[in-house]
């Protein structure tokens, strides 16, 4: 990599669900290069990205490569230039968890599509499948014996003890998942829903809210946290991270795996259309470190899975590696993401092993054609 006097700091978007500071950290010793973290935990990220794309230099997206593409906010990736771009292309080919990569090779009349070639529009780094956590407790309302549904987030005997992500984007998905179990529907699409099944969806929870059936609602770990720790929350959808922190502090807590399947989702990284010269060259360095291994297993230690499992593993011990991907007891205690002692000895990850927890995604996070109407009708829920 060329110097010209000083080094220019590489300006990296995050949020804060997906990177912690042991990753923060290591990337500071192990890259060559300054680097100025921010985190934004709301749709404002997407705003800059696409109206600023000269204020970051490396996004970490989650489900709206469509729209930066469209709106060349963003600048292709060529595989050539990271040491795991053949890495990546082989993993592209297996069919597990193969969401990742739909869509996102650039094709030659400049479109984004599934047909591998040289570039990508956005770099697969990490993907995972959640669904909603509960407290035990719940079962003394719902019974022993009823199988785990999207559907318990509407359900009435459950009032004013359920709280639900307050992103428009993730949030409508959840609703729909649960808007289909407790009604018995079946949309066509529950990735990309029509404005007729917006309204459905949003008119039914509207209703719900005015009779006290939502506690509260978050848009980050810290507040999913907080909510669950009132006491008054039983079941809200939740992330790993924050399953962890819950967990350490003694608060009883399962992840469903939900009958109808789980939420799937990918998180990748891009590079924005003004990034040029040493600061370009230090992206690109970036993203190859978060394919070679450390980044990967932090990340699996927050509860999620390396898009190259193969690369991860090296920096995972045995005892890691049977837990979080072979979905086997823990023979000893394990660090959790903060390098905390969550996981006891004999524990079993909720869900299973790896090939069986991202068997059983329903849906795959998406960026709906209605967006700007879901917007708007999720905004009306919110402040109903």
């Amino acid at each position: 990599m060329m110097r010209t006097g000083k080094t220019p700091a590489l300006r990296v978007i995050i949020r804060s669900e997906m990177i912690g500071q042991p990753i923060i950290d290591r990337a500071r010793v192990e890259l060559p290069f300054p680097i100025v973290f921010e985190t934004i935990d709301s749709l404002e990220s997407l705003r800059r990205v696409v109206q600023q794309p000269e204020s970051y230099d490396v996004y970490h997206q989650w489900h709206t490569v469509d729209l930066m593409w469209t709106a060349r906010a963003i600048q292709p990736i060529e595989l050539s230039r990271l040491g795991n771009g053949n890495a990546v292309l082989a993993r592209a080919r297996r069919p597990l968890g193969n969401y990742p990569f739909a869509g996102i090779f650039v094709q030659p009349d400049g479109r984004l599509g599934s047909a591998h070639s040289s570039h990508v529009a956005i770099m697969p780094v990490a993907q995972g499948v959640d669904c909603f956590g509960y407290n035990p407790a719940l079962r003394e309302k719902i019974g022993d014996d009823e199988p785990e549904s999207w559907g318990w987030l509407l359900d009435s005997r459950l009032r004013g003890r359920v709280a639900l992500l307050a992103d428009p984007v993730l949030g409508m998905i959840e609703a729909a998942l649960a808007t289909e179990a407790a009604e018995g529907l079946r949309y066509n699409n529950v990735a990309n829903l029509s404005i007729d099944e917006i309204d459905m969806v949003v008119d039914g929870l509207i209703l719900r809210k005015k009779k006290g059936h939502f506690k509260g609602f978050w848009s980050n770990s810290d507040e999913s946290v907080r909510l669950a720790r009132r006491g008054g929350v039983l079941i809200q959808s939740m992330f790993g991270p924050t399953v962890q922190r819950l967990r350490r502090e003694g608060i009883p807590l399962r992840i469903a795996s939900a009958i109808e399947g789980g939420r799937g989702w990918h998180t990748d990284l891009c590079i924005s259309r003004d990034t040029k010269g040493e600061r370009l060259d230090a992206a690109y360095a970036y993203l190859d470190w978060w394919l070679s291994g450390f980044p990967g297993a932090a990340v699996s230690r927050q509860g999620y899975y390396s898009i190259l499992p193969e690369t991860a593993r090296g920096y995972l011990s045995i005892d890691e590696w049977d837990y979080w991907y072979g979905g086997k007891p823990a023979s000893q205690t394990l660090l959790d993401g903060d390098a905390q002692p969550t996981i006891r000895e004999g524990d079993v990850r909720d869900g299973g092993s790896y090939y069986e927890r991202m068997a059983g995604v329903r849906v795959w996070n998406a960026f709906m054609d209605e967006h700007t109407y879901l917007t708007h009708r999720w905004q009306e829920f919110l402040s109903a």
